[in-house]
């Protein structure tokens, strides 16, 4: 889903946990409306215009700008009162009612919080009412400031619901390659919706974005959180990489984070035995971090050979540091002994840095080979 509606139904739940309470009055504009107020890229002046209070006089100037920072110390203070188990109605209330002239300041203000839970969701709520509400006032913001280009792509995909063709146009024509990124991403993630196929067979005619992920992956990761198979089936056509990067990678990894297990079984449906291995690795390590017991009794189900033996030693790996009993048990249930000696090692090192007193100790209990566990280097080297 877009991620301006991930934030809203984020906002809409937490409130809802907290007795129902419902957001205040969201002063929208018809989507055709949005379209076009937002015709053309605002200019300097207008991007000045976003971050700076603007008046005919000095005292006003004074008086707003102090209003404004009053603004950002309560957005501040309701984040603080939030990590003390209070203040989320104050959030979303705050949000909902934020004068648009106010935006930028708020957004700034978040900055001055560490990396975290708190200041993801207050970006996300203040970007996605932001682009609802005044996406003129929004694309302004984000051209001068490039740490908040992602609001590009929420205000296009806003557009884009309303108007596709008028915003992929507007998006073609902006100048700068990291906003025309930004803009055909979000507008894309709108297509994707509906025409998965198209929206690929499209951005695979942009090849000058900065950007080191293609436009296709956003696609991708779209499409296989809603019908994952298809995805999965186009993505595996693609033979520019085999890598945990390449489309069928991202589609895989959607896929497992939701159903791990339909992930595997068309993993196992890859002809190529060493992408098939990879993917179920990847797979199976990803799950295993989540609920080590229902990989367990999945990998219990294959039959002998390559892609079990991935599977297992994937397993090992993940439990090494809470189960080294377990650990071991996996890696020696490995039938190629190449794979079975190479995920031995991985497991003792794991074990080895996590408890340098007892690991050897606990290793070799488990039935490590002294062979193995003498070639291990000494804790602490």
């Amino acid at each position: 889903m877009k991620r301006n509606e991930n934030a809203v139904k984020l906002a809409i739940a937490v409130s809802a946990l907290l007795a129902g309470i419902a957001f205040g009055h969201w002063a929208t504009a018809p989507a055709a409306a949005l379209v076009a107020r937002a015709t053309s890229l605002p200019n300097e002046s207008n991007a000045e215009a976003a971050t700076s209070v603007a008046s005919s006089s000095p005292t006003a100037t004074v008086a707003e700008a102090t209003k404004s920072r009053r603004g950002a110390n309560s957005l501040l203070r309701i984040l603080q009162d939030r990590r003390s188990g209070h203040g989320t109605r104050e959030l979303t209330d705050y949000v909902n009612q934020l004068p648009a002239a106010e935006f930028a300041t708020a957004l700034l203000a978040t900055r001055k919080l560490p990396r975290g839970s708190d200041r993801d969701l207050a970006t996300q709520l203040l970007v996605a009412r932001w682009a609802e509400t005044d996406p003129d006032g929004a694309l302004a913001f984000a051209a001068s400031h490039k740490q908040f280009d992602e609001i590009t792509g929420e205000v296009f995909q806003q557009l884009a619901s309303g108007d596709l063709q008028s915003a992929l146009t507007r998006a073609q024509a902006l100048a700068d390659p990291t906003m025309r990124y930004q803009a055909l991403r979000g507008t894309l993630s709108v297509m994707a919706e509906q025409d998965p196929s198209g929206a690929l067979q499209l951005a695979g005619t942009f090849d000058d974005l900065p950007h080191t992920e293609p436009l296709t992956q956003s696609i991708y990761r779209e499409w296989s959180s809603t019908d994952p198979l298809a995805a999965a089936t186009k993505a595996a056509q693609d033979s520019s990489s085999t890598s945990w990067r390449s489309p069928l990678g991202q589609v895989l990894r959607t896929w497992a984070s939701e159903d791990p297990e339909g992930a595997l079984n068309f993993a196992l449906t890859m002809n190529d035995p060493s992408a098939q291995a990879h993917s179920v690795t990847d797979i199976v390590r990803r799950w295993s971090d989540q609920d080590p017991g229902a990989a367990a009794n999945w990998i219990n189900t294959m039959p002998a050979g390559p892609a079990r033996d991935a599977a297992a030693a994937a397993l090992a790996s993940s439990v090494a540091s809470s189960d080294p009993t377990a650990a071991v048990g996996w890696a020696q249930s490995i039938g190629d002994e190449g794979m079975r000696t190479s995920a031995l090692q991985r497991v003792s090192r794991r074990v080895l840095w996590r408890d340098p007193t007892n690991g050897a100790a606990t290793l070799q209990s488990a039935g490590v080979p002294a062979a193995i566990l003498q070639d291990m280097p000494s804790p602490g080297r």
